[in-house]
């Protein structure tokens, strides 16, 4: 009988064929790892607790007037880290600078060579304490049992 059966698939072309190239919000020839060139300060909640005070303004004054909660301007002037858009608006309505250049993740702080720290081996090379002698146990007394749970001790 020789049938043959030949099945034909249609060529269908996807609608969105996917692509390799990452789309996003980010602009060209920009390097992503320089975004941090600046960082909160260390002492910003000192600081702005000092421009505050030097305004004579109280904690929900400042909060009013940057259109926030009192309990906010409470947590950052304890050193607890906003977010972004308060520090910003903290800083304008205070007039302070509040993020400084930040430090380079691999720099080191040099020190002079009579400052010396500590290592290893000159932890080793200090004498260490004579070792305790044990205490040795008092002698067992007659009468009591070497299994019993308790034990008498004078």
């Amino acid at each position: 009988m020789g049938l043959s059966v030949e099945r034909q698939i249609p060529a269908i072309m996807p609608s969105n064929p996917p692509s390799n190239q990452v789309t996003g919000r980010g602009s060209p020839g920009v390097d992503i790892m320089t975004k941090d060139s600046e960082e909160l300060a260390d002492d910003f909640h000192s600081r702005i607790r000092a421009a505050r005070e030097a305004r004579g303004w109280s904690q929900s004054d400042l909060a009013r007037r940057i259109n926030e909660r009192a309990n906010v301007i409470q947590k950052v002037e304890n050193g607890i880290r906003p977010t972004d858009s308060v520090i910003r608006k903290i800083a304008k309505m205070l007039n302070l600078r509040l993020f400084v250049d930040a430090m380079p993740r691999n720099a080191r702080m040099m020190t002079p060579d009579d400052s010396r720290e500590m290592t290893i081996s000159d932890a080793r090379d200090i004498p260490q304490e004579e070792k305790r002698s044990r205490k040795k146990k008092k002698g067992r007394r007659l009468g009591v049992s070497r299994s019993g749970a308790r034990s008498r001790r004078q």
